[in-house]
C-alpha cells in the first residue's frame, strides 16, 4: 500500500526530531554528494541508487525501519515512485516531484502580524534562501528578494486582500535566479533594485535611492532603503516598520556576504567593513536582521524563522565584530573559497544578458547557496 508526500509537507517536518521521517535517496552518489535534503536536526538518511534497491531488494528492505515513515527521493519523482511501488509497504512513501520540486518549495512563516500589517518570511529550504512580503491587509504589499515560485507570494496577497505594488531585490543575486521582475510583470508592480548593481541591465527598473521611503497601507508599515555596499556595490538593506532590517547578503544571522563575486575582493571587503561599522552600527540596534540567505537550518529559531538582533550581531558575531579593517580584509581574503562556477551565469540571467531554457535554469539552481563567509 504505497503512497506519496508533498514537498510542502516534508518541509514542515524535517526540523522536528519527533516528526522527521527516514529518507531513502535513490539518486546516484554524485548527485547525492552535490545536494541532499537537510534539516535543523540531523536526518536519518541513506543513499542507495535505485538500481541497487531494485536489484538487491531483500537486503535493502532489511536496512529500512519497520515502524517509521520512509520517504523515497529521486531527481523527479519517477524512479522513487517505482521503488515505492515495488516495496509496497504502507510506511514507505514517494516524494512527489523529487528534488526538482524540493528545489522550489517555499515555506511561509510570520515574523509579525498586528491584525492589520504583516511581515512574512519565505524559506526556500532546499537552497537556504529567504524572501519576504510586507504590507497591510486590504491595501498594498511589497515582495523582497523573490525566488523559486510566484505562487506563494500571489497566494499571500490574495489571503491578505492586498495588491502587490513593489518587488525589491536587495542586490544582484548570484546564487539563484531572481523572480522580482516576474512578480512585477505578473502583478503590475514596480521592480526596484539599486543602479549600482543593475547598470548594465537589459530591462527597465526603478533605481533604489538611499533613504527612499515606501508605504504600504497603514503608516506602521514603512520601508526605508539603506545603502549597504560590500557584498555588491549596490547592496541595499530595507528597514521595515522600525522593527526589521532586510539586509540581503550584506550580513547574515551568522557571518557576512562574500565580497568576491565581482572579482574585486579587497575593495569590496573594505566597503563591507565600512557598511558594518559606519552604516549598520548607526542604526537602531534593536532592529531584527533578516537576511536573504542562511548557511544551515541550525541557525533558525524554535518557530523556524531566521533573524537576529542587530546589536547582538554587531557585538558577538566573530567576523562582524572585528574592528580592525586590515585584519577584517585579510581574514576575508584568506578564507574565501572559489565561488560556484554557475554564479557568473546566474548574474547574467538576473541582468537580462542570458535567457536560459528550462533545463539550463534547473541546472543553474542546483545546490545550496554559498554566499556566506562565517567563522
Amino acid at each position: 500500500m504505497s503512497g506519496s508526500i508533498t514537498t510542502d509537507d516534508l518541509a514542515t517536518r524535517i526540523d522536528d526530531a519527533a516528526r522527521a521521517p527516514y529518507i531513502l535517496d535513490v539518486r546516484s552518489s554524485d548527485a547525492y554528494d552535490q545536494w541532499r535534503i537537510e534539516g535543523k536536526v540531523p536526518l536519518d538518511i541513506a543513499n542507495i541508487p535505485y538500481w541497487t534497491v531494485l536489484g538487491e531488494m531483500e537486503s535493502v528492505l532489511g536496512t529500512l525501519p519497520k515502524h517509521r515513515e520512509v520517504i523515497v527521493v529521486c531527481a523527479h519523482g519517477g524512479s522513487s515512485g517505482m521503488v515505492v511501488e515495488t516495496i509496497d509497504q504502507k510506511n514507505v512513501h514517494n516524494l512527489q516531484g523529487g528534488m526538482d520540486a524540493w528545489a522550489n518549495t517555499l515555506v511561509p512563516r510570520t515574523l509579525w502580524d498586528d491584525g492589520s500589517s504583516f511581515v512574512v518570511q519565505f524559506d526556500r529550504v532546499a537552497k537556504g534562501c529567504l524572501s519576504y512580503a510586507v504590507g497591510s491587509r486590504g491595501a498594498s504589499m511589497a515582495v523582497i528578494d523573490a525566488g523559486a515560485s510566484l505562487e506563494p507570494y500571489l497566494a499571500l496577497a490574495e489571503e491578505m486582500n492586498t495588491t502587490i505594488t513593489d518587488a525589491f531585490d536587495t542586490h544582484l543575486h548570484a546564487d539563484h535566479v531572481s523572480l522580482g521582475r516576474q512578480v512585477a510583470a505578473h502583478t503590475g508592480a514596480t521592480y526596484r533594485i539599486a543602479s549600482g548593481d543593475a547598470e548594465t541591465a537589459r530591462f527597465d527598473f526603478a533605481p533604489l535611492i538611499d533613504g527612499e521611503r515606501f508605504e504600504y497601507g497603514d503608516l506602521d508599515v514603512v520601508v526605508r532603503s539603506v545603502a549597504t555596499p560590500g557584498h555588491t556595490p549596490g547592496s541595499t538593506s530595507l528597514e521595515v516598520a522600525g522593527r526589521f532590517l532586510m539586509t540581503g547578503d550584506a550580513v547574515f544571522v551568522s557571518g557576512i556576504g562574500r565580497p568576491d563575486l565581482g572579482g574585486q575582493t579587497e575593495p569590496w571587503a573594505k566597503d563591507l567593513f565600512a557598511t558594518i561599522h559606519e552604516t549598520l552600527a548607526a542604526l537602531d540596534h534593536g532592529l531584527e536582521v533578516c537576511p536573504a540567505h542562511y548557511t544551515s537550518r541550525a541557525e533558525s529559531r524554535d518557530d523556524g524563522t531566521l533573524h537576529r538582533s542587530l546589536g547582538d550581531l554587531l557585538t558577538n558575531d566573530p567576523i562582524v565584530s572585528m574592528t580592525d579593517e586590515a585584519a577584517f580584509v585579510a581574514y576575508v581574503v584568506d578564507h574565501l573559497g572559489t565561488p560556484p562556477s554557475q554564479y557568473d551565469d546566474i548574474r547574467k540571467v538576473n541582468l537580462g544578458h542570458l535567457q536560459p531554457d528550462p533545463e539550463m535554469l534547473k541546472e543553474l539552481e542546483v545546490g545550496r547557496n554559498e554566499c556566506a563567509l562565517s567563522k
